[in-house]
Order: C-alpha cells, then sequence, then structure tokens
C-alpha cells in the first residue's frame, strides 16, 4: 500500500519525514519522489542489510536523506544526530519484510529450511533457537496463544519441548517437524502462527512498538501525521489502543457529567476507518491481504 501511504503521510513536500521501518527501502523511495527539493527524509531500520540495501537505493537523493541503522525506540535520537528536533510525518510499516521472508538464512519463514534465527538485529545475543532452549513449556504456550492466536498453543509447545529434549531445535525444519507432529487441521496456517509468534517475542516487537509510538508522538509538529501499516491483529491492538487514548483525550467515567480530568484529545483519525488493499493488490501481492492502514494527525 505504498501509494496509499504515501498520499497520507506527505501533507507539506517541503518537510522532513521519518520513514521508521525502511526496509529495503521502496517506502523511503516514494517518500523523497512525493517530496519538494527542500524536504526531507530520516530514513532507519534495525535490520544492517535492509539498512545497506536501503543506503544503495537512495544514494541519488543526496543528502535529502539520512539514513541510520536504530530501532524504533532510538527514533527521537536518530533524529536529533541530524538537527531534527520535529517533523512532519512518520511511516511505520510494521512485522517482516518480503525481503527476510525470502532470506532462508534468516529462519523467518516456514516454507525454506534454514537455521532457526529469526533476529531482526543480528548483533542481538538470542536467537529462535536459544530462546526456544531457555523458554519454559507454559512461556512457549503463552507466546503462541497471545502472539499468534493460536488454539493449539499448549499441545503445540508440549511437543516443542518434547522436540528439544530428544535433540534440540536449530533448524526451522526442527521447529517445522515439531509442529508437525501435532497434525494440525491447517498446517500452512498453524506454521504461519507459530513462526509469526516466536519471530515477535524473540525480537520484542510489541514493546518496540509501543516506545516506537511514544517516540513519534513526541516528535510530530502539530499538523503531522503518523500512518501505520499492521499486519497482525496484536501489533493492531497496540497501534489502536494508544492512539485512540490521544484521539479521545478525556479519561473520566462515562457517566461523569462534566469532565474534572482535563484532558483534551491531541490527535485526530485522518481517516475514518482503516483503509485496506484493493483487490488487485492482493492478487499481486498475496502477503498484503491482512494489510491495514491506520492515519492518525496531530492537533
Amino acid at each position: 500500500m505504498a501509494k496509499e501511504a504515501v498520499e497520507q503521510l506527505v501533507v507539506d513536500p517541503a518537510a522532513t519525514y521519518v520513514d521508521a521501518t525502511a526496509g529495503g527501502g521502496g517506502h523511503s523511495a516514494a517518500i523523497l519522489a512525493a517530496l519538494g527539493p527542500s524536504g526531507r527524509l530520516v530514513a532507519m531500520d534495525r535490520d544492517a542489510a535492509a539498512v545497506a540495501e536501503t543506503t544503495n537505493r537512495l544514494a541519488p537523493f543526496g543528502d535529502r536523506v539520512h539514513v541510520q541503522k536504530a530501532e524504533l525506540a532510538a527514533m527521537a535520537d536518530c533524529c536529533r544526530r541530524w538537527g531534527i528536533e520535529s517533523v512532519r510525518g512518520v511511516l511505520l510499516d510494521l512485522g517482516v519484510s518480503s525481503h527476510q521472508l525470502d532470506e532462508p538464512r534468516r529462519g523467518f519463514s516456514h516454507r525454506a529450511s534454514g537455521p532457526l534465527d529469526m533476529r531482526m538485529d543480528d548483533t542481538q545475543a538470542e536467537t529462535a533457537a536459544t530462546w526456544l532452549a531457555r523458554a519454559s513449556e507454559a512461556e512457549i504456550a503463552r507466546v503462541l496463544r497471545e502472539y499468534g492466536e493460536e488454539r493449539g498453543a499448549r499441545r503445540i509447545a508440549r511437543a516443542i519441548v518434547r522436540c528439544r529434549a530428544s535433540g534440540g531445535l536449530q533448524t526451522t525444519a526442527d521447529l517445522r517437524a515439531a509442529v508437525m507432529s501435532t497434525r494440525p487441521a491447517s498446517p500452512s496456517k498453524t506454521l504461519a502462527r507459530v513462526f509469526q509468534a516466536i519471530r515477535i517475542a524473540v525480537n520484542d516487537e510489541l514493546v518496540q512498538l509501543e516506545r516506537g509510538l511514544d517516540q513519534a508522538v513526541a516528535l510530530l509538529e502539530s499538523g503531522g501525521r503518523l500512518v501505520v501499516l499492521t499486519y497482525q491483529s496484536g501489533e493492531d491492538r497496540v497501534v489502536k489502543r494508544k492512539m485512540e487514548a490521544l484521539v479521545r483525550g478525556c479519561v473520566c467515567p462515562p457517566r461523569a457529567p462534566v469532565c474534572t480530568c482535563g484532558r483534551r484529545p491531541s490527535f485526530r483519525r485522518a481517516v475514518r476507518r482503516p483503509l485496506r488493499p484493493t483487490a488487485a493488490e492482493i492478487a499481486a501481492n498475496p502477503r498484503a491481504r491482512s494489510a491495514r492502514l491506520r492515519v492518525y494527525e496531530k492537533l
């Protein structure tokens, strides 16, 4: 949904924007193309390979773009490094990228055989393999249930622990075999949910998202926009809960005759309902089918 994201984000072609999840630089290039000669972009990502790819892709834009390896929680520091105190818009494109999924050595996909890694930042010590080696059966079940919405979480967690005890889990094939030993009714969907849940846990993605939203809210200037693309219900709930509280403002009980908290709305919904991909885009890119695009504007 690059076209929709850029249209909603760029409200002033002469301003400064942040692509906080630059990935391979696709959205970043589209943003820069929509900006005027004085428009600037900070492009950041926690994945070193993505940063290298984005740097090469955006080189023609010269000093109008600053590319930085950084996690969401470091967004403000990343901007200040370039002398930027406030921005007109922030884009968050959440989840795992197609490049990461399509690279077997990264271990994100259940469809390819590779090491059980799943780290978005390869300087991070803990991989999916080391997390699965230390996590209790109860913790694995909780992660599968909360982050993957997997109904068979306890059964799959038990199978993972059993597989771990009999020789360890070091590859995506090992994890796939453990899940398949439970004979799921929909193997592909179950595997996708399990891999997604473990990836979110290993990369602490929902905590990163919470911190990133806080950073974006503080960085945005009046009239600035936050555009968020989510792909699974857990991250979408985090965005909706935090941002709708800022849209609502008042926290007084619904039956209170007058507001006594004194809180006023600081954001508004720039689009009433989340935008969804068109049928044509889903046909061209099936991974886009679960995307939701939410847009908020700072008052």
